[in-house]
């Protein structure tokens, strides 16, 4: 069976206690969103949970983290997120409404990018068309 191992390389079975960020302590170490599917995939592939309960058990340990805690930072994790909504976990901040803005904001960011390109294209042509019509204008005030 393949070894579990957190971030914190703390070997992961199932008595494993999740360590969740205190954000009252800037020093504390925690499991960061990797770990949450680590964990996920240890509870169905050595623990002999169903993909069912698993997804219970860290939809519930996941509403115990702090408020502010970086547990609450994994919703715009991508890779956390495509996880657990292809395992079908909701934990509430992982909603459709969340996940389709965080969709569309990758999207439009995508999108700028294309743009810019565009824009480094058209920007000096711009430039150039504005310059010769001026020119010209210039040209037909001296004569």
């Amino acid at each position: 069976m393949p070894e579990y191992i957190s971030s914190l390389g703390e070997v992961m079975n199932c008595d494993t206690i999740p360590n969740y960020d205190q954000s009252l302590n800037p020093f504390d170490e925690y499991w960061v969103c990797g770990d949450w599917i680590t964990y996920h995939k240890m509870l169905k592939d050595l623990c002999g949970y169903t993909s069912e309960q698993a997804n219970n058990k860290v939809e519930q340990l996941m509403q115990d983290r702090w408020v502010f805690g970086h547990e609450w930072f994994c919703q715009w994790d991508s890779n956390f997120r495509d996880y657990f909504i292809a395992e079908g976990v909701d934990f509430g901040f992982l909603s459709n409404t969340t996940n389709n803005l965080l969709n569309t904001t990758e999207n439009v960011t995508s999108g700028l990018g294309d743009l810019s390109k565009y824009i480094r294209i058209a920007l000096p042509l711009t430039i150039l068309g504005i310059g010769v019509y001026y020119g010209l204008k210039a040209y037909k005030e001296l004569k």
